[in-house]
């Protein structure tokens, strides 16, 4: 209980930054990794090592978005402390949710902006140039496109993700999701 209200406030620390500054600040997430650490380590805890392994997962989930530039680093640095706070049994419906409620807010972003044909050219290149490299044998890269749709701030995704796992932890569907 305690762990969901640290992590909420962290996320929504998180999100008014981004919004504000499309930026998420470094002791936001350090401190808010700390809070994970120090709730898994209390009773009743998930324990120190579902709480780093859930950070180092986090981090992994992420980490080819910012490869691509898809994503910034502070996204990935939050997934990585949600990671700490949920462990790795309730992370992957957490990236889930996350995508799912990310690529929701990406099709209302890119609608409003007028930036929705922008969005699907980009996608189609991608898949086209990832279809040709595999009919001639090569392996497929995943490059980012050169010109952008637009950017959305990600965490809104992260905390909406994160908080619908909380959500439907009890429900059927997590059950199901979750080894």
């Amino acid at each position: 209980m305690i762990a969901s209200v640290f992590m909420s406030a962290m996320l929504l620390l998180a999100v008014r930054s981004d919004l504000d500054a499309r930026r998420i600040p470094n002791p936001l997430v350090a401190l808010g990794s700390l809070a994970a650490l120090a709730c898994a380590m209390a009773p009743g805890g998930i324990g120190l090592a579902s709480a780093l392994a859930g950070f180092f997962i986090g981090l992994l989930c992420l980490l080819p978005l910012y490869a691509l530039r898809a994503l910034g680093a502070g996204d990935v640095k939050l997934m990585a402390a949600v990671g700490a706070f949920v462990g790795p049994q309730a992370l992957p419906l957490t990236v889930l949710a996350t995508f799912f409620t990310g690529g929701v807010l990406t099709l209302l972003v890119t609608l409003y902006r007028g930036t929705a044909m922008h969005l699907l050219r980009n996608v189609r290149d991608m898949l086209c140039s990832a279809w040709w490299r595999m009919a001639c044998r090569e392996t497929p890269l995943l490059e980012p496109a050169a010109v952008s749709a637009g950017k959305m701030p990600y965490a809104l995704a992260i905390a909406a993700g994160a908080w619908l796992q909380l959500a439907l932890a009890d429900s059927a569907l997590a059950t199901w999701l979750q080894p």
